[in-house]
């Protein structure tokens, strides 16, 4: 069996504790690849590794989310191993990685496949996201102005600093800390929040997993995907917003509990 370890080279002792884990794997009869960019993770995804079972991340949410945005178009699961402050998605520290691999070896575990959204801008792909998307102000001065409309309903206009839109694994990320719900583990749904809403009347929405989200910008906004910055909007632009074809995979070894999570990590 074959691991792919994935890690980002700016984060302290990344590359070096990649090497330490990747040679602990080897000890155990797996054959290693290795990946530290994007580009490089897509290149070595997309010639379909034979006998892969999964990639390992070392290090915190964000590099968890790079991984995903890439293993997910080719159903590849990812194997957290955390070495960040919160580490929401991890399955593993570094101090119990070789317990793990035994587990993978036995197959003592479970694959979860948490949906993701997809994006349109003006009609044409933008991408898939994990987390969620953001639509955000260009300039702190400014406030976002744009129409929504939900599954054809039109919700009306918004000002606010921004609007979320994003999936229940986003729920315990950006929503959360812009007001928004909780999503139990075994409801699937679409979240739509606003950042810091001009009026009482614009509260957090919460709609079907099949909606679909509209988003008309009557003002130059930018448009982020899981953190990640993905494009200028102009006023005029249109985004649509729905399930994406693709979903996350993540190797479980335990029954996850959001809510202990929630009281451990994020204190």
């Amino acid at each position: 069996m074959k691991l792919v370890f994935f890690t980002n080279p700016q984060k302290e002792n990344a590359p070096e504790l990649m090497e330490k884990l990747a040679e602990e794997a080897r000890e155990k009869g797996f054959d290693t690849l290795s990946a530290s960019t994007d580009e490089g993770l897509e290149e070595l995804l997309s010639r379909g590794v034979s006998d892969l079972l999964c990639v390992v991340t070392i290090g915190g949410d964000g590099t968890v989310l790079r991984a995903v945005s890439s293993a997910s178009e080719y159903g590849v699961p990812v194997l957290g191993v955390n070495m960040g402050r919160v580490g929401f998605f991890s399955e593993v520290d570094t101090g119990s990685f070789e317990e793990a691999l035994g587990k993978l070896i036995s197959g003592d575990y479970t694959v979860e496949h948490p949906s993701m959204l997809t994006c349109l801008l003006n009609g044409r792909p933008v991408g898939d996201c994990l987390n969620d998307f953001s639509v955000h102000r260009q300039e702190l001065s400014s406030i976002t102005q744009l129409e929504l409309v939900i599954d054809g309903d039109t919700v009306g206009n918004v000002m606010a600093d921004g609007l979320i839109v994003a999936t229940p694994s986003g729920s315990t990320a950006y929503t959360m800390s812009a007001g928004g719900p909780v999503v139990a583990p075994k409801l699937d749904c679409i979240l739509v929040t606003p950042i810091c809403p001009h009026s009482l009347t614009v509260r957090p929405i919460v709609s079907s997993v099949d909606s679909v989200v509209e988003v008309t910008l009557k003002c130059a906004c930018g448009l982020s995907g899981d953190g990640r910055q993905t494009a200028v909007l102009s006023p005029g632009d249109r985004l649509v917003f729905s399930r994406s074809e693709r979903s996350a995979s993540f190797i479980r070894f335990n029954k996850r509990n959001v809510f202990r999570l929630i009281r451990e990590k994020l204190m």
